[in-house]
């Protein structure tokens, strides 16, 4: 089996950086959605998304106080710089991690606008590639 390029390496990181963002937006993380993360990045990232994890763990462990725009830009900035890794089915799988993350407590219509906002931007940088 082929290993994952670098691009798609940098994309996982960049999903679990905003999942996690996401699932701070109530200014706590529960155990319930630390497992919900890791359950739906083994179920659509597969082998590697120890990936994502990683990136997860290390800002929960920072205690990072997460700024939901800021962050966003940065993971947007990572997705722009390594466009070249992205296809429609890893877009989807991400969207896919991210609706269940926010759909843990019940989905919020914060956790609604971001989700969308991110298909859109993540599309419009993927077709224009």
């Amino acid at each position: 089996m082929q290993d994952i390029s670098i691009e798609v390496r940098n994309l996982y990181r960049a999903i679990g950086e905003l999942a996690y963002v996401l699932a701070k937006i109530d200014k706590s993380l529960t155990q319930v959605e630390r497992l919900v993360f890791q359950e739906a990045i083994k179920e659509e990232l597969g082998k590697d998304s120890w990936l994502a994890k990683d990136r997860f763990d290390m800002l929960e462990n920072q205690g990072l106080k997460a700024d939901l725009e800021q962050t966003y830009n940065r993971v947007m900035f990572a997705i722009r710089q390594n466009r070249l890794g992205l296809n429609e089915d890893l877009i989807e799988r991400f969207i896919a991690v991210l609706e269940k993350v926010g759909g843990v407590s019940g989905i919020t219509d914060e956790e609604i606008a971001i989700i969308e906002r991110f298909r859109e931007d993540v599309t419009k940088i993927w077709l224009n590639r």
